[in-house]
């Protein structure tokens, strides 16, 4: 007879799982001899590594990991049942430990720690283990509400049984079944170990499933465990899931999304209390159905919401209401709008260093939505029950009000110093604690760190300022701020190439840089001791990375961080500085102990403000954003703005030019600019950019958006020339001013007001769309068709110049394309194939369909890919580049690529329509069209029918068309469409259009 294994362990498979076979290892060198593995679905090209390891084929359902657990568990016959997830790693030993805890405890169930093993993270060192919890229960240990993923549980398999336990099918979620089997469970065991090592996260649920399957925890919560649902419904009300089922509520309520919606009145009321009014109104509209208060409440919330503050009402007590709509509706209980959970703490240690024998510390604090003019602010230090008092001085922050996203309470007067004498500071831990007196409320909480983490010493004190944490003071250990055994840095690093982690080893002293300056020009120098690791330092932020020389000297390097190859300082964002290592991977450079006690100030150089952040260990980060100064940025600075604007302004010959709300010199402005600086020169020309990424004609005068001087160009010039609806919430269009509206593309994607039922699309709301077409006094047209459609999509009801599009004036300059070539470093006789989609609503990712390694090493040998991601999604993207690939997206201007390309690869991108003017082939690659015309965008015609190539659903099918199709069998449609779509493009456009502006 077979003696049933001690554990079994499933693992669902669907095929193609990145990591399988290392997980596959992990399992197999298990201390734990006694245990079975059953691999379950579909485990396609996957061996057992030995006897132990069972497949278990499905059929249908095969691909569902709920379906495959659930069969794997109903064939297993293991005393205890484990599940793991084919991208983790089962440390050698967490097996044998989680099964020994039960047979030593009895216990229903045993789980321990699981670790996030991500690209980037600091190290992968072990882990110090925590105190373990035996023959404890979720009831007295609710952190185990924090991690419900069953990576790290075994259950005993009697327990399993009794309760009928399965996972849901369709929903690739653990909650559902590790919290009742905790609260079911007479008792588990909680280790303190490392059990799973998990990279990355699953596929994101269906938000409506997942939140059906919360609500059923929290009635069984209810029944089982009371004390744990409010902080379970909490979490539900505050979570992205009720965030994404509220926003799909239009309209009709289908009776599946209705069923759950009215489910929201029954979460705990404890729980409700304690969420923000929005919140509040949001759960009840929902639950009694008020599907057009609802949105009505969304539009609010998406506009005006920052607008709105408090009020007080009421004799004894009077209390805190936010002016908030339906406030006064009679259906409506006052509670709902009451702002107790609102009037919340805001504080913050915004730097600290030392000085002499003293700690310096800058922060603010200030109740939300209080004016902090007559607050009073105390400061103490706390370690357990004992305290000590801080002196205060207070200061002028009018940053902290420009931050704080809202244009009703001035919180100016928020900004504090104090001092911390650390020669009579008592030894131990201590955290910085802060309370706030405004308007009769008080509020105490710890005060938060700003961005960054910096830890240094300071005499016998170590000094801690997280995000977090806020300031901690306790004991300095051994080792300083660099706790390393044997002064090495181990940094890991995801290598694309292979997909796997690498960890390099760095000695303390390599690239710790003991000096940063800037010098006149703007540039960051980075002054480091001993050996650099590298001969470049790169900067790297998501996808994007650049890099620039080190010079070594004997015992020092320098490297001078400036400008991109490209010309073109760092856009906004947190750049990472790293150290290319000769062995592969990268290493984090550091800075010096005395440089994180004291790092520079931020810095001001050209459009931007640059500021040095650290982590824990010293990496360096560079934080980078618009130079707009406190009364530039944010709302508050935008309703001062507006109260402060003359009535009456004189305007000058200057024009003002936007593209793509700042962020490139490309598109129709450029053509109309262009020509109107050739017909006349004496016109000043001003270009708006909201991140300093392009560069600009040697005459051209560059303002940052938001900035005094955007607002004075707007204010004072004749003529505003912009391609989309970017003008800010704070212009009011004067007197006499014309204002032309080019937009950027014939449309084939429904836009605007046309978008009403398509629930994946991005909508303006309707007043601001409203706002902004009544600024238009011209709207310009390349077809007949796009005058209908824009009308209609815009209620827009003035002047529209039926002109062409000035944009593809270039089309019909051979010149344009030569000299796009020659920049590209292409020769005239290689065949360049543009391959250019649009973004998805429902996809911010931007992954390509199309992988362009693999096309462009199918295509022939004098062929040459270029590849455009769209603009909204180009900067989180990586594609490589080589003699056959070309990664063209943060090319300037999109209608040089299509002067010079000799095929256009798209999917439903406007540039269909202007490279129809060309007469060159174009090919549709339109995987999933079907979703994107019926669900996600919507089309103004029938595109399959009149499209001028071939509309293909498969890579390979396109590839097969490049390297074979006889594209001018699609002559007479392409005529056809050329003829509808872009009748009036001949080259003159622009000039058409600067002859009616009459400058």
């Amino acid at each position: 007879m077979t003696v049933p294994a001690r554990l079994s362990v499933v693992v669902p498979l669907h095929g193609g799982e990145e990591h399988a076979e290392e997980c596959l290892e992990s399992l197999r060198d298990q201390t734990l001899d006694d245990m079975e593995v059953i691999l379950v679905g579909r485990p396609r090209g996957l061996r057992p590594p030995d006897h132990r390891f069972t497949l278990l084929t499905l059929g249908d359902g095969g691909d569902d990991p709920g379906t495959a657990r659930n069969a794997g568990a109903a064939f297993t016959t293991g005393r205890y049942l484990a599940f793991a997830d084919p991208g983790s790693v089962v440390p050698a030993d967490a097996y044998r430990a989680l099964v020994g805890a039960l047979d030593h405890t009895g216990s229903d169930l045993a789980c321990g720690r699981i670790r996030t093993w991500t690209p980037y993270a600091p190290g992968q060192a072990p882990v110090p283990a925590a105190k373990p919890r035996l023959r404890t229960h979720i009831t007295r240990h609710q952190k185990l509400l924090d991690d419900p993923r069953a990576g790290g549980m075994v259950f005993r398999r009697e327990f399993w049984n009794r309760h009928g336990f399965a996972f849901p099918t369709g929903l690739g979620e653990d909650f559902p079944v590790t919290i009742p089997a905790h609260v079911l469970s007479t008792s588990a065991d909680v280790l303190g170990d490392v059990v799973c090592l998990t990279r990355g996260s699953r596929p994101p649920a269906d938000p409506l499933r997942r939140l059906e399957a919360m609500l059923e925890v929290s009635d069984l919560l209810g029944r089982h465990a009371p004390r744990l649902r409010t902080a379970y419904d909490l979490r539900l009300a505050e979570g992205p899931d009720l965030d994404a089922v509220l926003e799909a509520v239009r309209g009709r309520v289908p009776d599946a999304l209705a069923e759950v919606l009215g489910r929201l009145g029954r979460l705990d009321p404890a729980a409700v209390e304690r969420l923000p009014v929005l919140r509040r109104l949001q759960i009840h509209f929902a639950a009694h159905r008020m599907t057009g208060e609802l949105a009505e409440l969304r539009t609010f919330a998406a506009s005006e919401i920052r607008h709105r503050g408090v009020l007080r009402r009421g004799l004894r007590p009077r209390r805190w209401y936010l002016d908030y709509p339906f406030r006064r509706d009679p259906r409506l209980p006052r509670s709902l709008f009451d702002a107790t959970r609102d009037l919340r703490l805001v504080a913050c240690v915004d730097d600290v260093r030392r000085a002499d024998d003293r700690l310096a510390l800058t922060g603010h604090a200030y109740i939300a939505h209080l004016d902090s003019g007559r607050s009073r602010i105390e400061l103490w230090l706390q370690r357990g029950e004992e305290r000590i008092t801080l002196p205060v001085r207070r200061t002028r922050r009018p940053d902290v009000t420009a931050d704080s996203r809202q244009s009703v309470a001035c919180h100016d007067d928020s900004g504090f110093e104090t001092v911390i004498a650390l020669d009579t500071l008592p030894a131990g831990r201590w955290a910085l604690h802060a309370r706030v007196r405004a308007r009769g409320v008080t509020r105490t909480g710890r005060a938060i760190g700003a961005p960054g983490e910096r830890v240094f010493d300071a005499g016998n004190v170590r000094v801690s300022l997280t995000r977090d944490r806020g300031l901690t003071l306790g004991p300095r250990t051994a080792g300083g701020p660099h706790p390393d055994p044997g002064g090495h840095v181990s940094t890991v690093r995801w290598t694309e190439s292979d997909g796997e982690i690498s960890t390099v080893r760095q000695t303390e002293s390599d690239g710790e840089i003991s000096m940063v300056r800037w010098t006149e020009s703007g540039e960051l120098v980075l002054e480091g001791t001993g050996r650099c690791p590298a001969g470049r330092i790169v900067l790297e932020r998501g996808a994007e990375r650049h890099s620039w020389p080190v010079r070594q000297d004997e015992e020092t390097w320098t490297a001078a961080v400036g400008r991109t190859a490209e010309g073109l300082p760092l856009r906004s964002g947190t750049w990472r500085v790293l150290a290319p290592a000769p062995a592969g991977g990268d290493v984090r450079v550091r800075l010096s102990p005395a440089l994180i006690a004291d790092p520079p100030r931020p810095r001001v150089t050209g459009f931007h403000e640059i500021s040095v952040r650290t982590s824990r260990d010293g990496d360096l980060s560079l934080a980078v954003r618009p130079a707009l100064g406190p009364h530039e940025r944010g709302p508050y600075a935008t309703r001062r703005r507006q109260a402060a604007a003359p009535r009456r302004t004189t305007l000058r010959d200057a024009a003002v030019f936007d593209s793509y709300g700042g962020g490139q010199y490309s598109c129709n402005p450029r053509a109309v600019s262009e020509e109107l600086a050739r017909r006349h020169p004496d016109m000043e020309i001003v270009w708006v950019t909201r991140d300093g990424q392009f560069a600009v004609p040697p005459g051209v005068r560059l303002v940052l958006y938001g900035s005094r001087e955007h607002e004075e160009a707007l204010r004072t010039s004749r003529f505003v020339v912009a391609n989309r609806r970017t003008q800010p919430g704070w212009y009011r269009k004067p007197r006499g001013q014309t204002v032309v509206q080019t937009w950027h593309g014939t449309p084939l994607k429904r836009l605007g007001l046309d978008l009403e039922g398509m629930p994946y699309a991005q909508r303006v709301p309707r007043d601001e769309l409203a706002r902004q077409v009544a600024t238009w006094d011209l709207l310009l047209s390349p077809s007949p068709f796009a005058t209908s459609a824009l009308r209609g999509a815009f209620g827009y009801e003035g002047e529209i110049l039926e002109s062409g599009y000035p944009r593809n004036d270039v089309l019909f300059d051979p010149a344009r394309a030569r000299a796009a070539r020659r920049r590209l470093g292409l020769q005239d006789d290689r065949r360049i194939i543009l391959y250019a989609p649009t973004w998805r609503d429902d996809d911010t990712t931007g992954r390509l369909a199309l992988d362009p390694v693999g096309a462009a090493g199918a295509l022939g040998d004098d062929d040459v890919l270029l590849v455009r991601a769209h603009y909204l999604v180009a900067r989180d993207m990586a594609i490589p580049n080589g003699d056959r690939v070309r990664d063209v997206s943060r090319f300037p201007d999109m209608a040089d690529l299509l002067a010079a390309a000799d095929v256009l690869v798209t999917d439903y991108s406007s540039a269909m329509f202007d490279f129809a003017c060309t007469g060159r082939p174009m090919v549709f690659f339109t995987h999933d069209l079907e979703r994107y015309r019926d669900e996600v965008r919507g089309f103004y015609f029938d595109f399959e029918a009149e499209a001028p190539g071939p509309v293909l659903g498969t890579a390979d099918d396109v590839i097969d068309v490049l390297r074979y199709g006889d594209l001018g069998q699609f002559a007479g449609r392409y005529e056809r469409f050329a003829r509808r779509y872009c009748p009036w493009d001949d080259g003159h456009a622009s000039a058409r259009v600067v002859a009616r502006m009459r400058p």
